[in-house]
């Protein structure tokens, strides 16, 4: 039966109420922990993971369950969070049990916990049903007390997420919505059948996510493991273009309520090597363009045969300012991948988590990053070069390598401590382990080995512009032309450039600066994303798994400039270094032609974990056919040039600076950050400068 038209638009109405929770201040009560604790209690002689497991089945058996009218799509976080508590619980009680869950522990981001996905391929071929039956015939198999303790845990997590299920289908019987009713009864335990329950299966798994804590999940290749239900419903008249495309706006009205980053992959190539763009491809923009949520972070990946109609339509959503969708290159990041000998068909089958970090889908734990501040290395080198008595640009270099080896060392260091006081004996996690490829065969945790390849952890390796603008400019006003000498430089960097601000005029305005198509300064940037890649893959994470570099650093490159001295590209002590992989603000002055020469020379490939270059247009540069020409023309020359990935602001500075004096005017003004997307009025200020300080090509 098709969908009655009374529900073609009610996904509006569901994503007012949605971004009104969003939106709202943040509620007093968080119930999960306290539902938590009551299992830690009920089962404090199990072994660890089936006390975990018992603690997740507590949390979707008890917390209250809440629903939107005519949402079409069944899952809320609302349920989660409250203002009062409920009747049957306690105020001392409360507070008790969070002290007794917070006693407990659980992993966190660092640790691998947040930023994952399930294996959706997987659910929905088998059913959470088939998923259980596979756990039961590993039983049969691993014998020891461990394994069979964790596939018993596997087992308590995948009937908690089908009586989670079965709870909303009786939800939506007593609110007398039984169409919903049915597609929920449908995969409480069985296979989805039709498009629309599969979506729904979906969408309750990843609430089950959000219901133990974890944050920034994602969704994954959904236009790949949902195209067969598309068009078999297509085929059998169940289903319209436009009945689909309603369903994809209540999910993406879903993710608005959320309020956090939700990365939806589409496009790119399948695990064969041909085209993976389908119909959902596109109808995953047409929502993108509808519901204008920061939340939907949706990525899309390129190639050589990506068809022509699909760079026309990721333009046309980018158009629109949602900043949606980022644009990844898989002629990049996939021989990176093999290189480090993940299989051909797994590398083309990536997706993104959080905000644009790789990910071999339902493959391994969790995903984590950290954050290393370069140019704090780069200031430690030039200050051992002024000791010594004879100084070069070369020398400064090897000083810089030393200084950034060391840095690096000790980061892993720190991280590789901090994740060893999580072991699996005391964290283990038996929902995720249920959903990732192969901890059921293996019968071992995520965390121990069970996932079918090891973990990354991405460093995010931030100021590449800002240590490629300062390395030009001492080499070729200090070193080569000699117009500045070694001691005035460190002088100057030393005042703050108080009382020299002619050396700083000569540093920002006289040497080359990345994003200009120069080779001087450009060549700088490839060495440096080169190193600090192959830097990165040496190290390795305690219990298994790689550090891999990522250029990125979500807002952070303001903070981090705050630790930051003066530098010799001309920048003020304090101020903020380089957006991520993009050229300095305001210094890509030879259009964006240029930029994108320079942005294309680095070699990526290593970079494993996706890099973010932030561009941004006035509007009027891609107006009317003749702009959507222009904009193909970039998308392909990025493809072209292996470029790794690009986003964009299309919203002109008249605008954002009329937001910042009238905010209460541009209340739902989204635009991309550096990874995400937001509400502009609700960035600090700092953020926003920020953004406007970002050079506007077209003007």
């Amino acid at each position: 039966m098709l969908m009655q038209e009374t529900h073609l638009q009610n996904w509006q109405a569901v994503h007012e109420k949605t971004r009104a929770f969003n939106l709202a201040p943040a509620r007093k009560y968080d119930v999960r922990p306290y539902w938590r604790a009551t299992a830690y209690e009920r089962y404090a002689d199990a072994p660890e993971t089936i006390i975990r497991a018992q603690a997740f089945a507590s949390v979707l058996h008890d917390t209250p369950l809440h629903m939107y009218d005519g949402e079409m799509v069944a899952g809320s976080k609302a349920g989660f969070c409250c203002n009062e508590l409920p009747a049957e619980i306690a105020p001392a009680d409360y507070e008790a049990a969070l002290a007794k869950a917070k006693a407990r522990g659980q992993r966190d981001f660092w640790a691998g916990f947040d930023h994952t996905l399930a294996d959706y391929p997987t659910l929905l071929t088998r059913g959470i049903g088939g998923i259980i039956e596979d756990a039961q015939a590993s039983q049969q198999v691993h014998h020891a007390p461990k394994e069979q303790a964790f596939l018993e845990s596997v087992i308590i997590t995948l009937r908690a997420l089908s009586d989670f299920v079965s709870r909303y289908a009786a939800q939506c019987r007593q609110q007398d919505r039984p169409d919903l009713a049915k597609v929920l009864e449908a995969i409480a335990l069985a296979p989805p059948r039709t498009f629309h329950q599969a979506l729904q299966l979906v969408w309750l798994t990843h609430i089950a996510f959000v219901s133990e804590g974890r944050y920034a999940n994602a969704l994954g290749r959904l236009d790949q493991y949902l195209i067969g239900f598309y068009r078999q419903d297509i085929q059998a008249g169940r289903l319209t273009d436009d009945a689909a495309l309603e369903l994809l706006c209540h999910l993406w009205a879903k993710i608005e309520e959320l309020g956090e980053v939700t990365n939806i992959c589409i496009g790119g190539m399948r695990p064969d090597g041909s085209d993976g763009t389908n119909e959902l491809s596109y109808l995953c923009l047409k929502a993108t363009q509808l519901v204008k949520t920061p939340h939907s972070n949706l990525s899309a990946r390129f190639h050589d045969d990506t068809p022509e109609a699909f760079h026309r339509a990721c333009f046309q959503c980018i158009r629109t300012g949602v900043g949606f969708p980022a644009i990844f290159n898989d002629h990049v990041l996939i021989p990176g991948l093999e290189e480090i000998g993940i299989p051909s068909e797994v590398a083309r089958d990536h997706c993104m988590v959080g905000c644009i970090e790789t990910m071999l889908a339902s493959r391994q734990a969790a995903w984590s990053d950290s954050r290393f501040n370069s140019p704090l290395y780069l200031l430690s080198a030039m200050q051992r070069l002024s000791h010594e008595p004879v100084r070069s640009y070369e020398r400064l270099m090897e000083l810089f390598q030393q200084e950034t080896r060391t840095a690096m060392e000790s980061h892993v260091k720190g991280l590789n401590d901090y994740i060893a006081r999580f072991p699996v004996e005391r964290f283990p996690d038996p929902f995720l382990s249920a959903l990732t490829r192969d901890c059921i065969g293996r019968a071992r945790d995520v965390n121990d080995g069970g996932a079918e390849f090891a973990r990354f952890h991405g460093v995010a390796v931030m100021g590449l512009a800002t240590i490629a603008d300062s390395l030009a400019a001492v080499r070729k006003l200090v070193f080569d032309e000699r117009r500045i000498s070694y001691d005035d430089l460190m002088a100057a960097m030393a005042a703050d450039y108080q009382g020299s601000e002619a050396i700083r005029q000569l540093l920002s305005n006289h040497a080359p600066k990345y994003g200009n198509d120069d080779s001087a300064v450009d060549d700088i940037a490839s060495w440096f994303v080169e190193f600090i890649a192959q830097e990165c893959l040496r190290q390795q994470i305690v219990g298994g798994g790689r550090y891999v570099a990522a250029m990125a650093a979500n807002t952070q490159n303001i903070s981090a400039g705050k630790e930051v001295g003066a530098t010799p590209d001309g920048r003020h002590a304090g101020r903020p270094l380089s957006d991520a992989a993009s050229p300095y603000f305001g210094r890509d002055r030879n259009g964006p032609t240029a930029f994108l020469r320079s942005v294309a020379k680095p070699d990526y490939h290593m970079v494993l974990t996706g890099s973010v270059i932030n561009m941004k247009f006035e509007p009027e540069f891609f107006r009317d056919e003749q702009g959507a020409g222009r904009f193909s023309a970039f998308t392909h020359f990025f493809v072209d040039q292996r470029i790794p990935e690009l986003q964009f602001n299309f919203t002109g500075n008249r605008v954002l600076h009329d937001a910042q004096a009238n905010p209460e005017d541009y209340a739902n003004l989204v635009v991309r950050v550096s990874g995400f997307s937001a509400y502009f009025t609700r960035l600090p200020r700092e953020v926003q400068d920020d953004i406007l300080n970002r050079r506007a090509h077209g003007k």
